[in-house]
């Protein structure tokens, strides 16, 4: 699996992700002005009108959340991981032969890409699944549970 080509399609979904973001913020941007530019005339315009600048600052924390991301996955770089840490893709099965390939990348959040026929989920270091895995080296085993999958698990490949 190359590495590269996965982190460049990971990078492909963050920046469609930011795109939505920023087209729903102008949405939201435009549904705080009520016929044109005119100051809201009752109650209810006036609770809209919020509503919409609540959404808005919202999505603005999000955009400012996705650009970090993108930004920190650019200098996680392709080179090889010798451990599970940051930036590494890595495989590891299961004592039943069920296999599981990861990758830990910034804003992971449990997306399957699939490359090169090859399903990976894109994971965060922070999610309760890799805790197990962090710091481990290829032949490592973790207890951990997946999914219906409660056992041993061995680290074949850090890369």
């Amino acid at each position: 699996m190359n590495k590269a080509e996965l982190i460049v399609a990971w990078r492909v979904q963050l920046v469609q992700r930011l795109e939505r973001a920023r087209e729903s913020q102008a949405e939201a941007r435009t549904g705080m002005r009520v016929d044109g530019d005119h100051r809201p005339a009752n109650r209810g315009e006036r609770a809209a009108v919020t509503s919409q600048g609540y959404l808005t600052q919202g999505l603005a924390k999000r955009l400012d959340a996705l650009e970090e991301t993108i930004e920190l996955l650019d200098r996680v770089g392709s080179g090889p991981r010798n451990q599970v840490v940051m930036g590494a893709v890595f495989r590891a099965v299961h004592e039943d032969g069920t296999e599981l390939s990861l990758a830990l990348f910034p804003g992971g959040d449990a997306t399957i890409l699939e490359l090169e026929g090859e399903e990976v989920m894109v994971l965060s270091p922070q999610a309760p699944l890799v805790q197990a895995f962090l710091g481990l080296e290829e032949g490592d085993e973790a207890e951990v549970q997946i999914a219906a999958h409660r056992g041993i698990w061995e680290l074949n490949r850090v890369f």
